[in-house]
C-alpha cells in the first residue's frame, strides 16, 4: 500500500483498527481513569464489556460509548477477561476484589495504592495534582499555585492501566492476582523529572509566571494583537530562526542573549524585541508565520476553535456520539491509526546484537515522547537499542557550549535524558552518511518494533521511511509520533509537549481567572504522547502475534491528547459558552483551591457543603473560600491537613520535587528505583506506576552514555576492529561531539 494516502483512505483505516481483536476486558468504572482505559482498549479493537457510573449526558457519553450506565457498577469477572476498575478503596471492595483475584486478574486503579497506609485517604483531582508535584511550579510568583482544571491525573492513570492490560507482564506465572495502578504514582511519573533534577542539582524549581521555567525564557506565553500565543522555541536553531524572523538577527551574537541562561537573566530586554513583533500580528497570523519558519508555537485556541480546527477536520479526528437525552456531541476519535499493513512476509533468522527471547526495539527518537516508549518497553523486558549520532545527538542531553571543557561531559549530566532512556543500549550512527544509514537499516532488519518521533517527512528524507524498512523487514511494527499527524494543512508543523497542550485547548482553560492562558509545569503533551505510543506499539505486537503482519502505526500527539480535554469540549457543546479559566475552582465543589498556611506553605483543599460544615463547625459562610483561606493562614500546614482529614475532606500539601521524593505511599511501594550511572553517580529514578502482585518492572541498565555500546553492537553485526576504526575516521560513528 502506498504511503501517499488520501483523506478518505486515512479515515477508512481509522475505522478498521483491530489490533486488539479477540482480546476481552470487563470494565467497571466509577470515575474517569477506568473508563478511559476501557475506551482506549475499545479503540484498538478489543471486546470491552463496560459498566460506568459516569454521567451519560456528559463525559460518560464519550468514555462510556457502548457501555451500560449504573451508579454502582458491579464488580464481576468474566471468563478469559481482565477486570479493570477504579472502584473506591474500602472494606467491601477489598473483599470483592480479593475474591475475584483468586480465580482471575483484576486491574485496580486506586488513588494511593490499594495496600498503602493512605489507601482510603480522601482525594480529588485537584488534591492529587498537588500531591504529585504538578502544581508547585505553576503560576505567578507570590500567588497561589495552579493546577489543571480537569481529571488529567486520572486520564494519565488510565493510560498506564491500558498499557498494563495489554503489555508484556514481567515475571507472571499465571493469570490471577491484582495489578495495582496508583493515580498518585502516575502523576509523579509524568512530572518532567524534577525530583531527579533536585538530586542532581540541589535546587527547587520556582514558579515563573508566563515562562515554562525560570531557565526557559523562550518557552513563554506572550501577548499579541488579539490575545496570547504560546512560543516554544527550545533549541538553538529555532532561536536563530526566531531572531531572523523578528528582524533582529544580531541578537544571536548579543552577549545578553548568548545562551538560555543569559536570555533568562535578561528576559525583560528580550521581551522588548519579541512583544512589538507579536503586537502587530493576531494569534493565528503569528502562529502560521512562526511555524513556516520551523519555530514551534501555538495560538492557544479555545474549545470552540479546537472543534473548528482545519487540521483536525482534515484528518477526520472527530467522532460523533448521541447521549440518552438526544444531544449530539463531537468527541475525540481513536488515538492512533494504522496507515499500512503489508501481507505477512518473512525475514532471515535473527542475528546481530539482539538478546535472545526478548522483544527487539530500535529507538530512533529524541526528547521525551518517543524515548518514553522505548523506556517503558525496556522496563517491561524488551531489548531496546537507541540510535543517535555524535554530531546530532538526542537534544534532551543538552548541548556543549562553545569552548567548554570536554572532561566535564555536560551531555551526560542531563537528568531528563538519564531518566527516560534507562534500560537501553546506545549506538551512534550518522544517518546523514550512506554507511550510517545502511547500518541503521541492518539493525532494523531484525527489529520487532521501530519507534520514531521526527517531524513529518523527516524519516523519508533520510531514506528510512516505512516503505524502505518494510521491504527489508515486513514483520516490523513501526510506530511514529508526529506532533500534528503526517497529513493535513498543518501536518508539517513542529511541536513540543507545550505546543500540544496549547493546540488541544488545555492552555485556554488553565490559569488565574484574571490572567492569561497558562502552560503546565511538565509539558504534559510529551508524556501523554509517549504513553499513547507505548500502547500503540504493544497493540501492534499483539496483532502481529495473531496475524503475522507488520504495520505502520501513527499516533498524532495532538489527537492522542484530545481526550484529556474531553470534559471542556463537552462543556462547551452543552452550554454554548466557551469554558473560562477558573483558577483552582471546580464546578460542583463549594471550595476548591490552594490556600496559604503559616510558614509560607500551601495546601490544596476541595470540599462540598457537608465537609465544610464538619470542618468549620457549622454551615458554610456566604464566601466559604474566604473563610477557609483566613483559617488556613493561621495554622501550620500539618494542622490544616489534620483538620481536613478529620472532617473527611480531600486535602494535600502542594508538594515540590523534594517533598515528592519523600511522599509516603511512594516510599511504601518502592516507586523510586536507585541506579548508578557513569559521570553522575547513584540517584533515585521514578518507576512505572504499576504493581503486578506487588512487583514493579524495572529497567536493567542505566541510560547509555553517548555511543556507549557502538562497538559492541556493530561488532555483533559482523564489523571488524579495522572497519570500526575507518567508520570513526569517516565520522560515521563516534562518542565525542565535534568542537
Amino acid at each position: 500500500m502506498t504511503l501517499a494516502l488520501g483523506l478518505a483512505v486515512v479515515v477508512m483505516m481509522r475505522a478498521m483498527m483491530d489490533l486488539l481483536a479477540g482480546r476481552r476486558y470487563r470494565v467497571a468504572s466509577y470515575g474517569v481513569a477506568a473508563a478511559y482505559a476501557g475506551w482506549l482498549l475499545r479503540q484498538y479493537g478489543a471486546e470491552v464489556d463496560h459498566t460506568t457510573a459516569l454521567d451519560p449526558e456528559g463525559i460518560g457519553a464519550f468514555l462510556g460509548e457502548g457501555a451500560s450506565f449504573d451508579a454502582t457498577p458491579a464488580l464481576t469477572g468474566a471468563p478469559d477477561a481482565l477486570l479493570i476498575t477504579d472502584a473506591p478503596v474500602n472494606h467491601e471492595k477489598r473483599d470483592a476484589i480479593a475474591k475475584l483475584a483468586r480465580d482471575g486478574q483484576v486491574l485496580w486503579i486506586t488513588p494511593w495504592g490499594h495496600e498503602s497506609a493512605w489507601s482510603e485517604r480522601p482525594w480529588s483531582d485537584l488534591t492529587m495534582h498537588a500531591a504529585g508535584g504538578w502544581m508547585s511550579a505553576l503560576g505567578e510568583p507570590g500567588r497561589e499555585p495552579l493546577g489543571p482544571p480537569g481529571a488529567q491525573g486520572q486520564f494519565v492513570a488510565g493510560l498506564y492501566a491500558a498499557i498494563a492490560a495489554v503489555g508484556l507482564v514481567p515475571g507472571r506465572a499465571d493469570d490471577r492476582g491484582i495489578i495495582d495502578v496508583s493515580i498518585a504514582e502516575a502523576v509523579v511519573a509524568t512530572m518532567i523529572y524534577d525530583p531527579v533534577a533536585f538530586q542532581y542539582h540541589g535546587t527547587i524549581r520556582q514558579k515563573a509566571g508566563n515562562r515554562f521555567a525560570p531557565t526557559q525564557p523562550t518557552l513563554a506565553t506572550l501577548a499579541c494583537k488579539d490575545g496570547h500565543i504560546g512560543l516554544h522555541c527550545a533549541l538553538h536553531g529555532q532561536w536563530v530562526a526566531l531572531c531572523s524572523l523578528i528582524g533582529h538577527p544580531e541578537l544571536v551574537h548579543d552577549t545578553r542573549f548568548a545562551s538560555p541562561l543569559d536570555r533568562a537573566a535578561n528576559v525583560a530586554e528580550l521581551d522588548e524585541y519579541l512583544l512589538p513583533w507579536l503586537a502587530e500580528r493576531t494569534r493565528w497570523e503569528a502562529y502560521h508565520e512562526l511555524q513556516r519558519h520551523r519555530i514551534p508555537c501555538s495560538p492557544l485556541p479555545d474549545m470552540a476553535e479546537v472543534l473548528a480546527s482545519p487540521q483536525l477536520e482534515a484528518r477526520g479526528a472527530w467522532h460523533d456520539v448521541s447521549t440518552p437525552g438526544g444531544r449530539q456531541l463531537r468527541v475525540p476519535g481513536p488515538p492512533a491509526r494504522v496507515l499500512a499493513s503489508p501481507e505477512p512476509g518473512s525475514r532471515e533468522p535473527s542475528r546481530g546484537p539482539w538478546q535472545p527471547g526478548k522483544l527487539r526495539v530500535v529507538d530512533l527518537s529524541m526528547g521525551w515522547a518517543g524515548p518514553m516508549v522505548g523506556y517503558i518497553l525496556a522496563a517491561l523486558g524488551a531489548d531496546v537499542i537507541k540510535v543517535e549520532s555524535h554530531t546530532h545527538f538526542d537534544w534532551w542531553r543538552g548541548s556543549r557550549p562553545p569552548g567548554d571543557d570536554p572532561s566535564l561531559a555536560l551531555i551526560e549530566r542531563s537528568h531528563v535524558f538519564n531518566t527516560t532512556n534507562r534500560g537501553k543500549r546506545g549506538v551512534c550512527l550518522n544517518l546523514a552518511t550512506p554507511r550510517g544509514k545502511e547500518l541503521a537499516l541492518q539493525l532494523m532488519d531484525h527489529a520487532d518494533v521501530v519507534v520514531e518521533n521526527y517531524g513529518a517527512g523527516v524519516m523519508e528524507k533520510l531514506g528510512l521511511g516505512y516503505d524502505v524498512i518494510s521491504a527489508r523487514n515486513p514483520l516490523a511494527q513501526m510506530v511514529r509520533l508526529p506532533g500534528f499527524g503526517s497529513t493535513g494543512p498543518e501536518g508539517m508543523y513542529l511541536s513540543f509537549g507545550n505546543t500540544i497542550e496549547g493546540m488541544s485547548g488545555l492552555s485556554s482553560v488553565l490559569g488565574y481567572e484574571d490572567g492569561p492562558p497558562s502552560m503546565m509545569s511538565n509539558a504534559l503533551g510529551d508524556p501523554v504522547a509517549g504513553l499513547n505510543g507505548t500502547l500503540a506499539a504493544l497493540a501492534a505486537v499483539r496483532a502481529h502475534e495473531r496475524d503475522g503482519r507488520g504495520r505502520l502505526v501513527e499516533c498524532s500527539q495532538l489527537e492522542a491528547f484530545l481526550p484529556l480535554v474531553g470534559e471542556s469540549l463537552i462543556e462547551y457543546q452543552a452550554t454554548g459558552v466557551v469554558p473560562p479559566r477558573r483558577g483552582n475552582r471546580r464546578e460542583g465543589s463549594s471550595v476548591a483551591g490552594a490556600f496559604g498556611c503559616a510558614g509560607e506553605e500551601w495546601v490544596a483543599i476541595e470540599a462540598g457543603d457537608a465537609g465544610l460544615a464538619r470542618l468549620l463547625g457549622g454551615p458554610p459562610a456566604a464566601d466559604p473560600a474566604a473563610v477557609v483561606g483566613a483559617w488556613a493562614a493561621l495554622e501550620t500546614r500539618d494542622e490544616v491537613l489534620a483538620a481536613c482529614f478529620e472532617a473527611g475532606i480531600a486535602a494535600s500539601p502542594v508538594n515540590n520535587e523534594a517533598e515528592v521524593l519523600g511522599l509516603d505511599p511512594l516510599a511504601e511501594t518502592g516507586f523510586w528505583q536507585g541506579q548508578e550511572r557513569a559521570v553522575v553517580g547513584f540517584h533515585q529514578y521514578p518507576g512505572l506506576p504499576v504493581l503486578w502482585d506487588g512487583r514493579r518492572a524495572e529497567p536493567e541498565r542505566p541510560a547509555p552514555t553517548l555511543g556507549e555500546h557502538t562497538d559492541e553492537i556493530l561488532a555483533a553485526l559482523g564489523l571488524s576492529l579495522t572497519e570500526l576504526e575507518l567508520l570513526a575516521a569517516d565520522g560515521v560513528i563516534g562518542t565525542v561531539p565535534p568542537g
